[in-house]
């Protein structure tokens, strides 16, 4: 029973990190340790706690990686790690390919918004009022929500929600 409170607790803390950063481009250290936390219950509660931790060490290297390369942000490689322990290790591939395919989604749209964007400035009155169309440059993409919704996916195949 604390594995599924767990589990709803980390949606949607999982959903209000992919909302902080499309709005700000931010995602709260709070909230990870918070996801992070609550994923270490699921984990226990699914018996393979000392495994995902060590997939958790494991990977930190090549996001750490990734990171010093400027390819993801520093909150996106705290957010994969801190959702890690979330989907069983038979599920980690899986997981991984869930979270590219959205990130390919989430780049396509801010893509199809940066032009919008730019119709906007020709016709401002149209859809100045639209906060969610402004977006700060455009080659930001909030990776945090592609991440999410890779998680989210993976976690809900995971309970047999397909």
């Amino acid at each position: 029973m604390l594995q599924y409170i767990a589990l709803g607790a980390a949606s949607f803390l999982l959903i209000f990190s992919a909302g902080t950063d499309i709005y700000s481009r931010r995602i709260y250290n709070s909230a990870s340790f918070c996801i992070f936390f609550l994923a270490i219950l699921v984990a226990h509660g699914r018996g393979d706690l000392t495994e995902e931790m060590v997939a958790v060490i494991l990977i930190f290297p090549f996001l750490y990686t990734l990171w010093i390369l400027r390819i993801f942000g520093g909150g996106d490689v705290k957010f994969i790690l801190a959702v890690i322990p979330l989907v069983p290790l038979c599920r980690l591939v899986s997981m991984f390919l869930s979270i590219s395919v959205a990130g390919i989604f989430v780049a396509l749209c801010c893509l199809a918004v940066s032009r919008l964007g730019k119709w906007d400035q020709k016709y401002s009155v149209s859809l100045s009022g639209v906060s969610a169309l402004r977006v700060k440059s455009p080659v930001s993409v909030p990776y945090g929500v592609a991440i999410a919704m890779g998680v989210l996916v993976e976690t809900f195949r995971d309970q047999g929600m397909q």
